[in-house]
């Protein structure tokens, strides 16, 4: 399910019971398109997400944690100027659409009350935010701005008069009357009549005894879930049970602690390549380089499997040399060693000492290929591991440990240094911490120089060791030399979360105290070698790594 019309009726219902007479705290834009509105409410800060973003946009209140730019930009320098300190009066939505106003009343720095309302777009790569005044009805700013060129509906820049998107003029289903729904037996009949009502909806409308206490329950009986549907198996969320067309997966408190784990991963995985799409870019041409040439010197390798033949040619020529004549192009002779017929080109401008002597030449330059390109080879491979490594980290990785990963290619060369920040940097701590359930400490490390540190310096010889086989991941260090079994299984299911597998279950991770590996020299960094270790399956389990890392 998309955040359709009905999802955002509920969701603006959850949004006033706890935002409304709040006071907007702090403000950020943490990325191109959302922004972080901290309303101090209920005598707790909550942040409020709005979300322009092409595939993601939403209304939500948020628990993830959100670092702020070390400079704003030009629309958060807006809306601090105006809406700091401001009182959320009313949060509403147009209709039925997927537009959610704000009702803002702020001082200015004469104490004069000014009314603003703060708008919520959600209309996929055309979602947008904008700060309006309700005295002008003029745009004060917005996060897209658009040039007339590209938008001949309606004006996108500060200044312009504000215009409500195109009207669909279709009728609203918490409005509507029972006889409404009647003879509307197909859901792209219901979404034809009711505005803001996406395909999953209406398919369990259209499947549903009763329409109107169906729409009903979005007032009184809301329960947040995500469910399997029933005709593609897609994970959805809805804020209603939908037990004709899905099958509930989990539930949730609140609507926006539902967003927070439906996109966790979906969102992370998008700032994240925000923040890195020239580095992969850049990583992605190496990589693709290393494969080829890979393929290259199997393909060398391969080729000198004949340099034998090549001896033995040889051998055979100066053997029987009384018999090749001069200016043939091939000649069959017996091989004295299993008394087979060989057939032997010949070069026919050369004697039969000279060709002879191309085929030792041919084979003592096969023979001296063979460790350059064992050794290139071997070089390239650690590469090509290297870099899906890092690539692949980016795929589990929280937004701030990608500086982590920027300052390791830096080391390794692979980027340029960057200029020095004004600010001063933060001293991090290496690894991340959890908790076992019976009191164990376990660390992850985040990159691959924080894995060599973990592994090969910061801890102790006799404590467990834990990595996914076979695929890249985190190094899991459990620290204890006598672990009991539900730690171990504990630690491998945050080595399997924390590695290229996390969707997949029953995903093997090898285990072993930390005496038994040791890293070759010259290794790349996080590559470590290692004998004796044992392997258990475990399914990747965010809900207990969540709660290993709270405890």
């Amino acid at each position: 399910m998309s955040f359709d019309g009905m999802f955002t009726h509920a969701m603006v219902n959850e949004l006033n019971q706890n935002l409304k007479g709040g006071r907007i705290a702090k403000i950020q834009q943490p990325f191109a398109n959302e922004l972080i509105l901290t309303v101090r409410s209920n005598r707790k800060n909550q942040q409020l997400l709005l979300s322009a973003h092409p595939s993601y946009a939403r209304v939500q209140i948020t628990k993830q944690p959100f670092a702020n730019p070390a400079k704003p930009s030009t629309f958060v320098m807006s809306l601090r100027k105006y809406i700091t300190s401001a009182i959320v009066q009313d949060i509403r939505q147009l209709n039925n659409d997927r537009v959610v106003m704000i009702d803002l009343s702020a001082k200015n720095e004469l104490g004069d009350i000014h009314e603003f309302t703060l708008t919520t777009e959600i209309m996929a790569r055309h979602s947008n935010i904008f700060l309006i005044s309700k005295e002008t009805g003029k745009i004060v700013d917005l996060i897209k701005r658009v040039s007339p060129e590209n938008n001949s509906f309606r004006g996108l820049l500060p200044g312009d008069d504000y215009k409500l998107p195109p009207a669909q003029n279709k009728a609203n289903p918490f409005l509507a009357n029972p006889t409404d729904f009647e003879g509307l037996n197909e859901a792209k009949d219901i979404r034809q009549k009711f505005e803001g009502i996406g395909i999953d909806t209406s398919n369990e409308m259209a499947a549903t005894d009763n329409t109107p206490e169906f729409i009903k329950q979005y007032d009184t009986d809301i329960q947040p879930n995500t469910a399997k549907m029933n005709s593609n198996k897609k994970l959805g969320y809805m804020p209603i049970l939908f037990p004709n067309t899905s099958e509930m997966v989990n539930s949730y408190p609140t609507l926006s602690d539902l967003l927070d784990s439906y996109y966790i991963d979906r969102a992370r995985i998008d700032r994240i390549e925000q923040q890195t799409k020239s580095i992969t870019n850049r990583l992605d041409i190496i990589l693709k380089k290393d494969k080829s040439k890979v393929k290259k010197l199997n393909k060398q390798l391969a080729q000198t499997k004949i340099m034998d033949e090549y001896n033995l040619y040889g051998e055979l020529l100066t053997t029987y040399m009384s018999q090749v004549k001069r200016g043939s192009k091939s000649i069959t002779l017996t091989n004295y060693y299993n008394n087979e017929e060989v057939t032997i080109k010949l070069n026919p401008e050369l004697s039969p000492s000279e060709n002879a002597q191309r085929y030792y030449k041919k084979y003592r330059k096969l023979q001296n290929s063979i460790p350059h390109i064992n050794e290139q080879l071997e070089i390239t491979t650690n590469e090509v591991n290297y870099l899906e490594s890092v690539l692949a980290s980016l795929e589990y990785v929280d937004i701030e440990d990608v500086d982590g990963i920027i300052e390791e290619l830096i080391d390794s060369g692979y980027i340029k240094k960057r200029k020095k920040n004004a600010r001063k940097k933060r001293k991090k701590k290496i690894g991340e911490p959890f908790e076992t359930t019976n009191g164990i400490e376990v660390v992850v490390g985040k990159n691959n120089l924080e894995n060599d540190q973990l592994t090969m310096k910061l801890s102790q010889k006799n404590h467990y060791w834990f990595h996914v086989k076979g695929i890249p991941g985190s190094h899991v260090i459990l620290k204890s030399s006598d672990p009991d079994e539900q730690s171990i299984t504990e630690a491998a299911t945050i080595a399997a979360y924390y590695s290229k597998a996390r969707d997949s279950s029953k995903v093997p991770v090898d285990y072993l105290q930390i005496r038994n590996i040791r890293k070759p020299n010259g290794a790349k960094p996080g590559f470590v070698i290692f004998e004796g270790q044992k392997t258990i399956l475990v399914d990747p389990n965010r809900e207990l790594v969540s709660k290993l890392k709270e405890d």
